[in-house]
């Protein structure tokens, strides 16, 4: 049985000031309705380190306080420079053997809270949403990317498994796409993802894409934000990713399994040589 219970009211945001805040790695800005994150660390494409890890769940706190205060109805999850973000940052794993397991264990929690989360998440894709970036993407309601992202698992390379993304992508793209995704760790480009249905829009450049994802939020501002808020609960309960549907029910699951992954002697020999053979050029 669908759950139709919402909230009896809504902000309506008209009166909101834009509020920036800025962490080294994570910026937010919120204005009216909208809630925008950016990763921010261009130089390292947008890799998830430690202190990315920090500042994002500190932005996705403050966005969902600001969604149970119904004042933010859209969340635009975007990142700086040429890249979405390149996956974890390999080189904090490679020095401390504990860090992948920790790594997936956060990456597991924001994507499945960005995913039951009651707004509207918007991602907007540029370049590489690798590994865990492409777990982010398929977490989200809405990809938007531009000709130049690309989109993919290669993970089993480091003897880590992607299953941590497997809840939200197979609700996403399907049993069969996820499962020729997951195991085959190739990287697709935007229009075969959009084929899949990882991606809604494909923009042919970096501004384009950017006004593609500034009309849907102007596009869903119209709409009535309880019967949008109530569409994605309900998509959430069909689909399973709901908390006790079919798929998010083994979310906890999925993350255990593929920390646990993260310790064995695999893939710290195999991130130790990946890692050795990246460094020495070859």
């Amino acid at each position: 049985m669908l759950d139709n219970t919402l909230p009896e009211t809504f902000s309506s945001g008209e009166n909101s000031t834009m509020i920036n805040s800025e962490h080294p790695l994570v910026q937010t800005e919120s204005e009216g309705r909208t809630f925008t994150i950016t990763l921010n660390n261009a130089a390292m494409r947008n890799a998830m380190s430690t202190a990315m890890f920090d500042g994002l769940e500190v932005a996705i706190e403050r966005v969902r306080a600001s969604v149970q205060r119904d004042e933010t109805l859209i969340v635009i999850l975007r990142g700086a420079g040429k890249a979405f973000c390149s996956g974890f940052d390999l080189a904090e794993c490679v020095n401390d053997n504990t860090m992948l397991e920790q790594f997936v264990r956060r990456l597991g929690e924001i994507s499945s809270t960005l995913r039951i989360m009651p707004a509207i998440v918007i991602a907007q894709v540029q370049g590489p949403a690798l590994a865990g970036g492409c777990a982010i993407v398929a977490a989200c309601d809405i990809v938007c990317a531009s000709g130049s992202a690309s989109f993919g698992y290669p993970v089993h390379r480091i003897g880590v498994s992607p299953a941590v993304s497997l809840p939200t992508l197979m609700a996403t793209i399907g049993f069969g796409g996820a499962r020729s995704l997951a195991l085959s760790g190739e990287i697709i480009d935007a229009q075969r993802a959009k084929a899949l249905g990882l991606v809604q829009f494909v923009e042919c450049d970096e501004s384009a894409l950017a006004g593609r994802v500034a009309a849907l939020v102007d596009a869903l501002l119209l709409k009535g934000p309880q019967a949008l808020r109530a569409t994605k609960m309900w998509l959430n309960q069909i689909d399973g990713t709901s908390p006790e549907g079919f798929l998010g029910s083994r979310v906890h699951d999925t993350i255990n399994a593929t920390a646990k992954l993260c310790g064995k002697k695999e893939a710290i020999s195999m991130l130790g040589d990946f890692w050795s053979k990246r460094k020495g050029g070859s």
